[in-house]
């Protein structure tokens, strides 16, 4: 939710503006590592925005933050100042959200914030990730160089789960598809052989019965069962939302033969791309394992990633804290051994990052190419099944008649 305020940056000045956070507690942290000094904080009031009801469609999404990485990147190198190409970008913005967005960061560093700071007023468009690094970035008066990494890192993450859903696409279409058809073929199909059926006579076999049953029950109550399927499904979908549904569903992903072998792939590039560039930055290990933990999407993995950081902090390397995990491929742990030993851990990181991203590609090839043709051969199964179920007795039928 938006909260308003009233306060004084650090020359004094008296600002207004509006932040983002889950409460007002949150707020007044992010508006204290802002450096305003609060004097009012409420709520923001009246009706919800289009893009507050439906952020999906009318929020920023994160291939506009890239967009955005890398065009400040390129004005901070051409030698512009942070106020003027953050002004550049607003006047160039043509989407409503991303113009908000950048209009409220450039009155935040007008009125004295950071870019780092100004950006932590907006959580759900800015990662911990992006917030750590832009303030790395400015403590060591190289602030286009960190955006170009940041730029570079979240181009390869976004481009590692395009592969992943584009991996799915094909799969949830064919079942898709084959689910209507089965639909069609209980409402419609079947109903017109039973009163076929019941012309002749005689005795049906146990599946054509069963199939006749199930039509019958789906024809007349279609009135429960419509409301009932939608139900089922926004339930579902709010279920894998919360907490212990995301846990469920990361269960089985990482049980799921074709599909453990892309996510285990892709989050171990993600995670170690990550890694070189956080301490490549000058994070401390213990810091960039904190911020691992925050980004990480999986929660076998970020649980992981929680047993490593305290193992660290207890003074345990990177590499043989991870060795103690399973869930961590022998690879990975080994690369990350040798850089320590050697001095070069930040190249290494980057080294397996690259490997694993063509491992994903590699996954990602195989789950599509496996499981496309085992959801048609067990959706064509059951189609089959219910042809040759009401098909079989007309078979009879015509025999009878020849006779």
């Amino acid at each position: 939710m938006k909260f308003s305020y009233v306060g004084k940056n650090a020359a004094g000045k008296t600002i207004k503006g509006a932040v983002e956070a889950d409460t007002a507690e949150k707020a007044q942290d992010v508006l204290w590592k802002s450096e305003v000094t609060i004097i009012s904080l409420k709520p923001k009031r009246g009706g919800m925005s289009m893009q507050e009801m439906l952020p999906t469609l009318y929020g920023v999404k994160r291939q506009e933050i890239v967009t955005f990485t890398r065009d400040l990147h390129t004005l901070l190198s051409a030698g512009i100042g942070i106020y003027p190409s953050l002004g550049m970008l607003h006047d160039r913005a043509s989407k409503a959200s991303l113009k908000s967005l950048i209009h409220d960061i450039l009155n935040a560093v007008e009125s004295g914030s950071s870019f780092s700071d100004a950006c932590a007023r907006h959580p759900k468009e800015f990662s911990p990730f992006y917030l750590r690094m832009t303030k790395v970035g400015e403590e060591i008066g190289n602030l286009e160089q960190m955006l170009q990494q940041i730029t570079v890192q979240m181009t390869k993450e976004a481009a590692i789960k395009k592969k992943v859903k584009g991996a799915m696409t094909l799969p949830m279409l064919t079942l898709s598809v084959a689910l209507i058809a089965i639909i069609a073929l209980i409402t419609f199909v079947v109903p017109a052989m039973e009163g076929l059926f019941e012309q002749f006579g005689g005795e049906l076999p146990l599946m054509t019965r069963i199939m006749v049953g199930l039509s019958d029950f789906v024809v007349g109550n279609w009135y429960i069962l419509l409301p009932a399927l939608i139900v089922l499904i926004v339930g579902a979908i709010w279920y894998f939302k919360t907490p212990r549904g995301k846990k469920t569903m990361d269960t089985f992903l990482l049980k799921t033969p074709l599909i453990r072998d892309v996510v285990v792939k892709s989050s171990m590039s993600r995670t170690s791309r990550n890694l070189a560039i956080l301490l490549g930055g000058g994070v401390p290990i213990t810091e960039a394992m904190d911020l691992t933990i925050q980004t990480s999407d999986n929660h076998h993995f970020r649980e992981a990633f929680v047993r490593v950081r305290q193992s660290v902090s207890e003074g345990l390397l990177l590499s043989q804290a991870m060795a103690q995990n399973s869930i961590f491929p022998k690879l990975l742990t080994q690369v990350i051994g040798v850089g320590e030993l050697t001095g070069k851990l930040e190249p290494n990181l980057e080294s397996v990052a690259d490997f694993y991203e063509m491992e994903t590609d590699d996954a990602v090839s195989r789950a599509t190419a496996m499981l496309t043709p085992i959801m048609t051969i067990v959706i064509g199964g059951v189609v089959a099944l219910i042809a040759l179920s009401m098909y079989g007795p007309m078979y009879g039928i015509a025999g009878q008649m020849s006779q």
